[in-house]
Formats: structure tokens, C-alpha cells, sequence
């Protein structure tokens, strides 16, 4: 290598089993032996919209003043990287929207509970609707991100509103009778 400062860089990362461990030490050296840099740093991976641009120069000052923080752009040197990366996120994706969909059947649980125990007031329906406002907030906020299959997207957009539905008619018995709001 030159004594030229680099203007660009390399970002690899590796995930390789910890057995059989000549694997990972053959990574290192080779790695090392072209001059790689193991910063004691964390390490993540965003798509590079103008939207996380915007959310990183927000915060980088004030984490500059703590340590250090790099924001690189990076190209995958060949399609297969791109393949994998992809996947990765879409993986995370669809942990995410499946987690929301969880949360969204426990919600139907409390209601049915709540039904069943005749527990249907006000403030069991205001509590339920702030609930199932965070749970489109957070649906809403995966799908910003991107990387989502349209068919688990799908999935939890239904069962949001199944949600609706059970929270109006939950609503609409909480509203004693002959009372016009």
C-alpha cells in the first residue's frame, strides 16, 4: 500500500461458526495481512435513504463528543453481498411484523378477557385505544424502514384491523345506552 491516505473503503463483514475456529483465524489473517483495522466499535448496517442521513447528522455531533462514530457509504462489491444483506434485513423485517402481530392477537385476548369479566368501561377503552395506537405506530414505523415482504406486511395490516373492529364494538358496549357523546 501507498502512504497516500485512502479516499475510499473497505467495510467487510463476517459471520463465520466459531467451530471449526481455523476458520475465523484464517478470516483474521488474511484481513490483517492486507491491513485491516479491528476498531473496538459497534457495528451496524442502515439503508442509505435520505431519511437516515437526516436522522445520523442529528445525533452524530453529540456522539462525537463521547467518542467516535463513522458513517461510511458502502457498495457491495459483488451481487451475491447485495443478496445476502438484503435477506438479512428482510429477515429482520418479517421478526419484526410477526412480533406486531403477536402483540395485535394479545390485544383481541384482552378484550375477549375484558368482555368476559364484564370489566367494559371508559377507561378500559381508553387504555385499549391507546394501545392499539401504538401498535399502527409501530407497524407503521417497520414499514418506513423498508426491506418488508408485502405478504407479512399484509398479514399485520389485516389483523390491525381486526383490532379496530373489536375496539368499536368493545367502544360502542362501554357507551351506556340513551347517551348521545
Amino acid at each position: 500500500m501507498s502512504g497516500q491516505p485512502a479516499e475510499k473503503w473497505i467495510v467487510v463483514a463476517y459471520d463465520l461458526p466459531n467451530e471449526p475456529s481455523k476458520l475465523r483465524v484464517k478470516a483474521w489473517r488474511n484481513l490483517k495481512k492486507l491491513g485491516a483495522l479491528y476498531p473496538q466499535v459497534s457495528l451496524c448496517i442502515l439503508p442509505n435513504t435520505p431519511q437516515v442521513r437526516k436522522e445520523i447528522d442529528q445525533f452524530r455531533s453529540e456522539f462525537r463528543k463521547h467518542g467516535a462514530i463513522l458513517a461510511m457509504n458502502a457498495n457491495a462489491l459483488e451481487a451475491p453481498d447485495s443478496d445476502v444483506l438484503s435477506r438479512m434485513f428482510q429477515d429482520d423485517r418479517r421478526k419484526q411484523f410477526e412480533e406486531i402481530y403477536e402483540e395485535c392477537q394479545e390485544f383481541l385476548d384482552e378484550i375477549s378477557e375484558n368482555l368476559a369479566n364484564k370489566k367494559i368501561t371508559y377507561e378500559e377503552t381508553d387504555e385499549l385505544e391507546q394501545i392499539l395506537e401504538s401498535l399502527e405506530r409501530w407497524y407503521k414505523n417497520v414499514r418506513e424502514k423498508g426491506y418488508g415482504r408485502d405478504e407479512d406486511s399484509l398479514k399485520v395490516e389485516r389483523k390491525l384491523s381486526t383490532c379496530k373492529k373489536a375496539l368499536t364494538r368493545f367502544a360502542e358496549k362501554a357507551q351506556p345506552r340513551g347517551i348521545n357523546r
